[in-house]
């Protein structure tokens, strides 16, 4: 199994010491696996999402005409980045691991938009992650409301508000017409 993990890990660009569980000393909830099979759910979809943000974000930089949006997409990653560790790291404390990847409809979604090529990029890339990051703030305010634990709870506030501000940010980079 290990040796799967492992060719798993490599497969995905990953090394085996990222896949490993962080070094913090688990408390008895944490040793006690009590995390609601609500939350579990809400961190293992989360992940995913961030993920996938993430991976847009790096698209964006590459490839966005506009500058302003390519600065955009950069923070895009960041934040992406910074609240998919902090969600590792609580969810890796409670006995639960987060995927490593975006989900294979969510590559399509991305594989699709990212065929177009110059200003029409733009537009449509513009358009798929503002409906994104909407629904996004949607579920993830949501998921605050009705969060078992309050750790969960501020995980979930925090991605709406990352949310809403990145959505804020992308209109003044690209007024919506």
């Amino acid at each position: 199994m290990l040796c799967a993990l492992a060719a798993g890990c490599a497969a995905a660009g990953l090394s085996v010491a990222q896949a490993q569980p962080n070094s913090k000393d688990p408390d008895e909830a944490t040793l006690r696996g009590d995390m609601s099979n609500g939350d579990r759910v809400f961190l293992r979809s989360a992940g995913g999402l961030i993920v996938r943000d993430r991976e847009i974000g790096k698209l964006g930089q590459r490839r966005f005409q506009k500058p302003a949006l390519r600065e955009w997409a950069a923070s895009l990653e960041k934040k992406s980045d910074a609240l998919y560790r902090d969600m590792t790291d609580y969810a890796e404390r409670h006995k639960t691991n987060l995927p490593l990847d975006m989900s294979e409809v969510s590559r399509r979604m991305v594989d699709r938009v990212a065929e177009s090529k110059g200003a029409t990029f733009d537009r449509d890339m513009v358009r798929t992650v503002r409906a994104l990051l909407e629904e996004q703030v949607r579920v993830f305010t949501d998921s605050a409301e009705t969060a078992e634990h309050e750790e969960v709870a501020a995980l979930a506030r925090r991605a709406a508000d990352d949310r809403r501000t990145l959505l804020q940010a992308l209109d003044k980079a690209a007024p919506r017409s």
